[in-house]
């Protein structure tokens, strides 16, 4: 996965139709549902993330469940054409699990290495995500566009303990990292009655290694008098990790819908 770790160059846009008029900071905090799905393999050894994979033969599960977290976003708009504007975001990606078999010699972004077949295991994985976008605006009349570059960085931590050669212990408790570049494009409709659908892509490919994550939703701004615009929001997410490093494969992939409120100043 570590070759997938490239940076991509920031987009060059037009600046006299990418300018703000003023300085400008919206912000959200939300959760999202996050239904995980995916795998890590060697060869033909294979662990899936989720719980619905039955395993057979040197096939297993980390048994991880679905589950709701937190994310929270802000975002600046300056006046300075030829300045990018900025977004960051975090989010949480935390779940626990238990399995019945996982296999061994598999790892994980090609930095964690399950070492052996484990059995009656309990499994935790948690992923701080720091996404940081770059962009340009643009304003035609029908919609405000956004188009950049940016990348998100996954700060991990796995662990995985159980039953192995007659012993219980915690066989695996590691950290590891991994950054996903992309490029962006986020777009959103003008109001109807206080009402606006958006979209946001980001994307990237790399030979086998590709990062995606994929965003709908339908937000409702309250008019209310003075310099705040309060707002909702609620959508659907996906977002998928595939990194490929000699025989070792991840796929890891987060789905759900979200909710959330938030402010323009």
């Amino acid at each position: 996965m570590k070759k997938f770790s490239f940076i991509l160059a920031a987009l060059v846009c037009g600046a006299s139709i990418a300018s703000a008029d003023f300085l400008s900071i919206s912000g959200g905090v939300g959760i999202e549902q996050q239904k995980i799905d995916g795998y890590v393999k060697n060869g033909n050894t294979i662990n899936y993330f989720g719980t619905h994979t039955p395993y057979g033969g040197n096939v297993g599960y980390l048994g991880l469940k679905d589950k709701n977290n937190p994310y929270v976003w802000i975002k600046l708009i300056n006046p300075i054409p030829v300045i990018p504007n900025i977004k960051f975001q975090y989010t949480k990606y935390s779940s626990t699990g238990h399995s019945n078999y996982i296999a061994g010699n598999v790892k994980i972004f090609n930095d964690v290495n399950i070492p052996t077949a484990i059995t009656d295991a309990g499994t935790k994985m948690d992923i701080n995500s720091y996404d940081l976008t770059f962009f340009y605006e643009f304003h035609p009349v029908f919609a405000d566009i956004e188009a950049g570059a940016g990348f998100d960085y996954w700060s991990g931590k796995t662990t995985i303990t159980g039953t192995a050669g007659g012993l219980h212990k915690t066989w695996l408790d590691s950290s590891w990292s991994v950054v996903l570049p992309y490029l962006y494009g986020h777009i959103e409709t003008m109001q109807i009655f206080g009402f606006s659908a958006l979209a946001t892509l980001k994307w990237a490919k790399a030979g086998e290694n590709h990062h995606y994550d994929y965003l709908g939703a339908l937000k409702y701004t309250m008019d209310v008098a003075g310099p705040v615009n309060p707002f909702v929001k609620v959508g659907y997410r996906y977002k998928e990790a595939y990194g490929v490093d000699g025989s070792n494969i991840t796929k890891l992939r987060y789905k759900g819908f979200f909710a959330e409120i938030g402010a323009k100043f």
